[in-house]
């Protein structure tokens, strides 16, 4: 912290305070920072590790500190805060210092310091791996995320859950257990499970999922208009039993129309390959009309819908898809969060 407080900053930090600290819980330290007669006061919790699940209760108990102490801001120093972890901690009002580097430090109107330590690796969502899925948004277990953000209003039982999606209750137990963890979820007192931050899930599972179509085979149509060739394959994958659903920008031009596309993005179960040969596409290196691709995992179908007799991906998809896109596809990730989204994911997250 003092490294971070050079002599640009105007502040000097004095961590030897000490503090009679009456009928407060007893904190760990009062630092103070000084620049010229200006003081701010910060409550101090040193801890060995501190998880989503944590934040709750250890903020509420030292803001009542930093209440009885007099103190500005409250600040917890741990070996290692997750990046959920700190989204959690800055709602709350609590400021950290992170020993990998990652740190935070706002006292509105005087001061604010951020740094970025090292990348946290996607996968690292507990402090217990055993009985937990390690990473909710891969494989099988990015089912139960989906169903969850797909029908945000909805109590799910465990083996219901599960049942839904096709996993086993196993699967659905741990997955659960990692998503309850990391705060995203909640119970009821009959153990059923609910979105807690829908917003928050969703956008975490955007972010440390890859592109599915950057290895998708690519094709020309004889036909010019995207819009023509989407009708046309859709016709085609019915009548040939191909279970698909149309993704990304060509989806979006049926579900929230923004911009145009100029590629038709489609998740088949079957080969690409084989299906451009019976549909009569040109397999190309660039410049491709069409894209297909067979998804690692079949969850991706589950929760389409219908709309002008094409079938496309579900909006949460669609979102996690058009988020990894390029050029205008995060813009328009982001108008269909406003529109189709947002109400629901968040005020459900609130109540």
């Amino acid at each position: 912290m003092r490294k971070l407080l050079d002599s640009a900053s105007g502040f000097q930090l004095d961590s030897s305070m000490r503090e009679e600290q009456g009928g407060a819980r007893r904190v760990d330290a009062v630092w103070a920072l000084r620049s010229g007669s200006d003081e701010a006061r910060l409550v101090i919790e040193a801890k060995t590790s501190i998880w989503p699940r944590d934040v709750g209760p250890v903020s509420a108990r030292l803001k009542a500190s930093a209440a009885t102490l007099g103190a500005d801001r409250c600040v917890i120093v741990a070996p290692r805060v997750t990046e959920r972890t700190r989204q959690l901690l800055e709602r709350a009002g609590v400021d950290y210092i992170d020993l990998r580097g990652e740190v935070r430090l706002a006292i509105p109107g005087r001061l604010l310091i951020v740094t970025r330590g090292d990348k946290e690796a996607p996968g690292d969502y507990g402090p217990d791996r055993s009985g937990r899925i390690v990473n909710p948004f891969r494989g099988k277990a990015s089912r139960i995320v989906r169903a969850l953000l797909a029908d945000p209003q909805r109590w799910w039982g465990v083996t219901e859950l599960a049942a839904r999606v096709g996993v086993s209750a196993g699967l659905s137990v741990k997955t659960l257990k990692t998503l309850e963890g990391n705060v995203y979820v909640r119970r009821d007192s009959d153990r059923r499970v609910t979105l807690a931050d829908g917003e928050a899930l969703l956008r975490r599972w955007a972010a440390v999922t890859e592109g599915a179509f950057r290895n998708a085979g690519r094709f020309v149509s004889r036909l010019p208009n995207p819009d023509e060739v989407t009708r046309r394959l859709s016709n085609r994958f019915e009548s040939l039993g191909v279970r698909y659903a149309v993704s990304r920008l060509a989806a979006a031009r049926f579900i929230e129309p923004y911009a145009p596309a100029r590629v038709v993005d489609i998740y088949v179960d079957r080969d690409p390959g084989d299906l451009a040969r019976t549909l009569g596409l040109l397999p190309v290196d660039r410049g491709e009309s069409v894209r297909l691709v067979t998804p690692s995992d079949e969850g991706v179908f589950q929760f389409s819908g219908e709309h002008d007799t094409v079938t496309c991906v579900n909006p949460v998809q669609l979102f996690v898809d058009l988020y990894n896109g390029r050029g205008r596809e995060p813009d328009v990730a982001e108008r269909l969060f406003e529109n189709r989204l947002r109400e629901a994911l968040v005020r459900r997250g609130e109540r």
